[in-house]
């Protein structure tokens, strides 16, 4: 038969792609997509690239103590009420897309999102890193967001090795228009962005406390400072993350921590090429790459990953993979 699963909020970019990769995927048998906005249209109208003869219905039409798994793709602030009552259904598992379930403390949640809709699920929720954290165990995988899964997986071997000489991190981002969501702004307006770049959100990012947190799930790291950019491209993302050390190792030396901490992984490598955007747009791989500035006495890390794949869908994707006891890269085969 095959598994049930259920998309909230399939009407923006990441819902999109989950849309084309569970569509697709060999253990889903039967797909619904729900959108407050295009219920009742067929999926093929709103996106021509998807082949899908399914329509659009609204997130209660779905029945969803039916469901197996479903994957929650709405804004943060939004999505964990949905999740709660779709555990409540009995969906044995829930790949949640937004922020509302990636802080472990409702204290800190509160500091840098709001009032949190149901702080009593926090403690249930796993950070969806595998490379770094595991595959999740539990009913409730909170996806990481698209800077977070760049910056973590150049981080984290570093830090596990060396985390008590870091005096400072410092994360230069760029990342592509679609990372800000298919809601329109007067920012993300084709005007605003073209032909132009800049930063935003700093130095109180709300990424930053999460790249802070699963850092120091590895080892000692202080706190980071984390400036993102919006770049004129689709999508995307680039970090350039110079770390200030005590004492600095060799490039070579961190590729091989970085070959050893991945080693088996599908979807994570390093170069000694320092990583473009175009490398892995289209992918859910994530491209690392180190530099050391003697001069300055300073490591230089290199991260680029597709915001919409490894930073959003294709990573839930390979969540729920991982939490069902399939390969992790199954139905993502073509994204390597």
């Amino acid at each position: 038969m095959g598994l049930k699963v259920g998309i909230y909020g399939g009407g923006g970019y990441a819902g999109a792609e989950l849309v084309r990769l569970l569509g697709g995927h060999p253990k889903v048998g039967g797909l619904e997509v729900a959108s407050r906005g295009y219920a009742g249209r067929a999926i093929g109208e709103v996106f021509p690239q998807i082949s899908s003869k399914g329509s659009f219905v609204g997130p209660e039409e779905i029945e969803a103590s039916g469901l197996d798994v479903a994957f929650v793709a709405y804004g943060h602030g939004e999505s964990a009420e949905t999740v709660a009552a779709l555990l409540e259904a009995g969906v044995g598992l829930v790949v949640d897309l937004s922020a509302d379930f990636r802080l472990p403390e409702v204290g800190m949640y509160e500091e840098w999102y709001g009032v949190h809709p149901a702080p009593g699920l926090l403690g249930e929720a796993h950070y969806g890193l595998p490379e770094v954290f595991g595959a999740a165990e539990g009913r409730i995988i909170a996806n990481p967001g698209c800077y977070p899964t760049a910056a973590v997986l150049a981080l984290a071997p570093v830090v596990k090795r060396v985390g008590g000489g870091i005096k400072s991190v410092t994360i230069n981002a760029l990342s592509g228009v679609s990372g800000a969501g298919a809601r329109p702004s007067v920012k993300t307006h084709f005007v605003s962005a073209n032909e132009s770049a800049n930063a935003y959100g700093a130095p109180l990012h709300r990424h930053t406390p999460e790249i802070e947190t699963m850092l120091r799930r590895v080892g000692e790291s202080p706190a980071v400072t984390f400036v993102p950019h919006l770049i004129p491209i689709s999508r995307g993302e680039l970090e350039t993350i110079v770390v200030d050390l005590d004492d600095v190792p060799d490039a070579g030396e961190v590729l091989g921590w970085y070959a050893d901490d991945y080693e088996g992984w599908s979807f994570v490598e390093a170069r000694e090429e320092y990583p473009h955007v175009s490398h892995v747009a289209n992918t859910n791989r994530c491209r690392l790459s180190a530099a050391v500035d003697r001069r300055a006495g300073k490591l230089l890390l290199f991260s680029a990953v597709d915001n919409l794949l490894k930073g959003a869908s294709g990573a839930a994707v390979q969540n729920m993979n991982l939490a069902l006891g399939y390969p992790e890269d199954l139905g993502l085969e073509h994204l390597k």
